[in-house]
């Protein structure tokens, strides 16, 4: 990356994403960050980025700025945001992970000089395998380009409209919570079943790493594949029959709604 980043927050995605730009053979010392923590700032500093004393500081110094502040932060700090890009005489560009904050909210702090680019990642991001949603509406297509070159070291991205970045922090922004909550229920089967712990859950994690990996590599739906595991009057139509009784998939798309109605919520 030529451009230099400054990250407003290092927390758990802030951090997954710069470590990520490292990885991929980032210069650090063209990063920059604020994070309010000296603990936290210490970690990060520890890599060779370098920390800055405010906000508008970091903008200053930098060409693409993350803002990675939890959601409710944002209000708190939207003055000082605000005043610190109308400051700024040249345009830049702004990437928010911040869920439900529109970028309609965004311009109002802003300005509309500058490209703001919305963008749902997960928390898989952390070890380099997440899913992130890019809102493309309002962008040019080189701001795009600058973060699918950011996202593409940790993850896999997709475009999609604005209107569509509630059911994005619905769906691959809240799912990892799901996934680890089925690998629980998998690994406690399997004790009750007469497995050890460290047995049920070593099996499970590979059970699911091949099946999204078949998944990947055959061309096949979901659909197709599960029907290929249930021979007739065989144990894996007992346990699917088990699922539909417990209403499993519908119960999935309840939660994955469910998770879109709040991130529209928290935009409010």
């Amino acid at each position: 990356m030529s451009e230099k980043i400054f990250f407003a927050g290092t927390g758990n995605m802030g951090g997954a994403i710069l470590r990520g730009l490292l990885k991929a053979g980032t210069n650090p010392s063209t990063i920059f960050f604020f994070d309010p923590s000296d603990k936290a700032a210490a970690e990060v500093t520890a890599l060779g980025c370098v920390r800055v004393a405010s906000f508008a500081e970091g903008i200053n110094k930098a060409e693409v700025t993350f803002l990675c502040v939890k959601p409710q932060i944002f209000k708190l700090v939207s003055a000082e945001w605000k005043a610190a890009a109308a400051a700024e005489k040249t345009s830049k560009t702004f990437v928010s992970i911040m869920a439900g904050v529109t970028r309609k909210a965004l311009i109002e702090v802003l300005g509309e000089k500058n490209q703001i680019l919305r963008v749902m990642p997960n928390l898989p991001l952390t070890v380099g395998k997440g899913s992130v949603g890019l809102a493309t509406d309002g962008v040019t297509e080189e701001t795009l380009a600058i973060a699918e070159k950011i996202f593409c070291n940790i993850g896999v991205t997709c475009r999609v409209a604005e209107s569509l970045m509630d059911a994005v922090t619905g769906l691959s922004g809240s799912a990892p919570a799901y996934v680890f909550e089925f690998i629980e229920g998998l690994t406690r089967g399997g004790v009750k079943a007469g497995l050890t712990r460290d047995v049920a859950l070593k099996l499970a994690l590979g059970t699911i790493e091949g099946s999204v990996e078949l998944v990947k590599q055959s061309g096949k739906s979901p659909s197709d594949l599960c029907a290929m595991v249930c021979s007739p009057a065989g144990t894996t139509i007992a346990g699917i029959n088990a699922l539909e009784e417990g209403a499993f998939r519908s119960t999935l798309i309840k939660a994955v709604v469910a998770g879109t109605d709040r991130s529209k919520e928290l935009g409010k």
